[in-house]
């Protein structure tokens, strides 16, 4: 999937996926038992022209590595589909792919992944050990969490490829909980990619 986990609604704090180089992370009171909420976005894959283009120019410089060599990105409503240089912020591509007319762009317009993604689902997991998957609750509103039931999938709907969807999750540790490092709680985003 070409769609990420952020922190923040800017997208600037991405949350690591398979690492623990930057989780969504707290530190919680176990002796008393504590809980945390937070809003959590949804986007895709995504970064910036930093230069102008022409409607004929096939060399694009973005602000951050993003795409690999035959994915089809989408700027304003042109697609293109990256040809070389995937994995580096200066990509070659092939322009007006799928009937989308060719245009000029400017510097600082977002370039997303062209994917669309339709019945998004998130769930919390535990990855290993005992499971204490109900330690979370996710909710389409910070409101909604008080019902919600802990560890049940929510369903948040389809996604264009330039819209980012939020939602809530609220983790809470149980009283007499001992110290630890819990790294095996994850929220497992699912869904249907096609696409645009």
């Amino acid at each position: 999937m070409a769609i990420h986990l952020y922190k923040d609604s800017g997208l600037t704090q991405q949350i690591s996926e398979g690492t623990l180089t930057s989780p969504d992370s707290d530190t919680y009171n176990g002796t008393d038992g504590q809980a945390k909420d937070r809003e959590l976005f949804i986007a895709n894959e995504q970064t910036t022209l930093t230069a102008n283009i022409t409607s004929t120019q096939t060399s694009i410089s973005l602000a951050s590595a993003r795409f690999a060599d035959g994915d089809t990105i989408i700027i304003d409503n042109e697609q293109m589909i990256v040809t070389a240089g995937g994995g580096t912020t200066s990509l070659t591509v092939q322009r007006g792919q799928n009937g989308t007319p060719k245009a000029a762009h400017t510097s600082a317009t977002p370039v997303y992944s062209a994917l669309t993604y339709t019945t998004l689902k998130v769930k919390p997991v535990d990855s290993s050990g005992s499971d204490e998957s109900n330690w979370c609750k996710v909710a389409l509103t910070q409101a909604e969490l008080d019902a919600a039931v802990p560890g049940a999938e929510l369903t948040l709907g389809d996604k264009a490829h330039n819209a980012t969807l939020s939602f809530w999750r609220r983790f809470s540790v149980p009283a007499g909980t001992p110290v630890q490092n819990k790294t095996d709680l994850q929220l497992r985003i699912t869904g249907v990619e096609a696409p645009v």
